[in-house]
């Protein structure tokens, strides 16, 4: 498994906001995240620093899973801690008020690998068919109002509350975790911020992502390119992940 990372303020935003860790515990498990602090102003980089912070602390001293369930838990047991300190931190200094951050990552485990995922960071997956997917849900108002069917993909795109999130680490006393299997054969994942997959086409990603004759480092690169020459109007932070054969 090669892995690598890239996170950049781009062109607007006066700070990032984003961070991201990729993690080995002692076991030799990995555990890739990207985190996308939300509340402007209000200390959303110091939200997402604490997630990765505290998870590159408590993973790294993790000793193994004795199955998906036990690592099930372990996540949403540590999730839902960081949940609270950094809600507590917020109620109690006004001028962390409404700071949260996004958490979408993938768990590789020796028992099997989970994707998890708060928030609207994705995950993709290119499978050995060259078919790219999102493999996670976006928890935001936009995506709510088109399962309803309220609203089309076109106006989606454009729709001024699409950055309005309905879940995020932080902002309440609980949070929703999805926590999904994905035992499926796969060439690499995708791990992004919105800064990436809300400014470009999804085929654009994938195009970049397929070509075999790259290596993993251009690729990344590319892709922050792309979402540079999009406007660079968010922070972008992107994983990518490639896998050998043996790895499924």
């Amino acid at each position: 498994m090669k892995y690598f990372g890239v996170s950049d303020r781009g062109l607007v935003r006066n700070i990032n906001q984003d961070s991201y860790s990729i993690i080995t515990s002692e076991d030799g498990d990995v555990f890739a995240m990207v985190c996308d602090g939300i509340g402007g102003a209000k200390a959303g980089d110091i939200a997402s620093r604490m997630v990765v912070d505290y998870f590159s602390k408590h993973f790294s001293e993790h000793t193994g899973f004795m199955d998906l369930d036990d690592a099930m838990s372990w996540l949403r047991l540590n999730i839902t801690k960081i949940n609270m300190q950094i809600y507590n931190l917020a109620a109690a200094n006004e001028n962390f008020k409404g700071m949260g951050t996004t958490l979408t990552g993938i768990l590789f485990t020796r028992v099997g690998r989970l994707i998890v995922n708060i928030g609207d960071s994705r995950v993709y997956g290119l499978n050995y068919e060259d078919e790219f997917k999102q493999l996670t849900e976006d928890h935001s108002l936009v995506n709510d109002m088109l399962k309803h069917n309220e609203i089309t993909l076109e106006e989606a795109k454009n729709h001024p509350k699409r950055n309005v999130l309905t879940n995020a680490i932080g902002v309440w006393s609980s949070v929703k975790i999805d926590i999904t299997p994905y035992q499926l054969p796969i060439k690499s994942f995708l791990i992004c911020s919105d800064g990436l997959h809300g400014y470009v086409d999804k085929n654009k990603i994938a195009q970049t992502i397929v070509d075999d004759d790259v290596a993993a480092s251009m690729k990344i690169r590319k892709l922050l390119n792309l979402a540079l020459k999009a406007g660079g109007y968010d922070n972008i932070t992107i994983i990518l992940i490639e896998l050998e054969k043996g790895d499924n």
